[in-house]
């Protein structure tokens, strides 16, 4: 098949959220019968250089290799889940740096989506220890998947995104955001809500005068939710249907994801890095962070010309 599921990375670690990633993973490819690769690095300078820090003199050899003896072992129970459940997968045992890695094996292997879990950290854990998941967003070039811990899957009589909100305004993340929804399987486009925000984030005053401004805000956002309504029923999704939500964009996407039970929120994203992400902060990222249920983010496609690949990762390939 050809699309947005033709080919789908998943990174994986031994963490809940990499397993609900795994599950997410394994769910779609049935689905869509896509190909499926499993990615794990061993990061093993961090545990090297806090030996040394230490003081202690030892020969690292022996550490790396019980790093990478148990990054093939993950890999390999993982594998044989995937042909339990009928799906035939590869593996990528790497070395380095884990969003390097992922971000260089999907592009060196075609991939058209990747699946990522994370932990959802928040405030100044997440401001000074970062995270993969946010590296991989700001870095990808392709859609990213990101699913928290604790995630429950629709029932397998049921398609796994069986109810997508997508958030939609103006701007060119938007559209691919959009477009991207609408490369899915019919199957997958049953219910399709598009959801314009009419935010009021930096509206300072009293509660009257943020009504004002929300209300001044309604009107072009109601012309850019009919016009991605527009869109999709062009494209065959008659069931699509429309919503102006007020508030701080994140927030109104989660509570209407909630309200509607959707399996799945779609977003844009700039890929903004450095210092004008944390003044500006990001739609997307807050999303990755707080929602309940996978998010998927899509990058324009100048946005992802402009992403940087990293230096090429150490790799042990294996076939399952």
């Amino acid at each position: 098949m050809s699309g947005i599921f033709s080919h789908i990375l998943v990174g994986i670690d031994d963490s809940a959220a990499s397993a609900d990633a795994i599950a997410i993973g394994l769910r779609l490819a049935r689905e869509h019968g896509s190909q499926l690769t499993f990615s794990h690095s061993v990061n093993w300078l961090p545990a090297i250089s806090e030996i040394e820090a230490s003081g202690a003199i030892v020969d690292p050899a022996p550490v790396i290799d019980e790093l990478m003896e148990a990054g093939r072992t993950l890999l390999a129970r993982t594998a044989e889940e995937a042909k339990r459940s009928g799906v035939d997968a590869q593996q990528r045992l790497l070395e380095g740096e884990p969003a390097e890695c992922m971000l260089d094996v999907a592009r060196d292997a075609g991939c058209s989506l990747i699946v990522v879990g994370t932990h959802g950290r928040k405030g100044l854990e997440h401001l000074f220890l970062g995270s993969t998941t946010e590296a991989v967003l700001r870095g990808s070039t392709i859609p990213v998947l990101t699913v928290r811990a604790g995630l429950k899957l629709p029932a397998e009589s049921s398609r796994c995104f069986a109810r997508i909100i997508v958030g939609v305004d103006d701007s060119e993340p938007s559209a691919a955001a959009l477009a991207a929804v609408l490369s899915f399987p019919a199957e997958d486009l049953r219910h399709v809500l598009l959801c314009g925000v009419a935010g009021t984030a930096l509206a300072f005053g009293g509660r009257e005068y943020r009504r004002a401004v929300a209300d001044d805000l309604r009107e072009p956002v109601e012309h850019v939710v009919d016009a991605a309504l527009a869109n999709a029923r062009s494209h065959g999704i008659v069931a699509a249907e429309g919503q102006v939500l007020t508030g701080n964009a994140d927030s109104a996407l989660i509570a209407a994801a909630a309200q509607d039970g959707a399996d799945l929120i779609v977003v844009g994203s700039h890929g903004r890095r450095g210092i004008r992400r944390y003044l500006l902060g990001s739609v997307a990222e807050a999303l990755v962070r707080a929602a309940p249920v996978p998010v998927l983010v899509v990058r324009t496609a100048a946005a992802a010309r402009a992403a940087k690949p990293g230096a090429k990762p150490q790799e042990k390939s294996l076939r399952v």
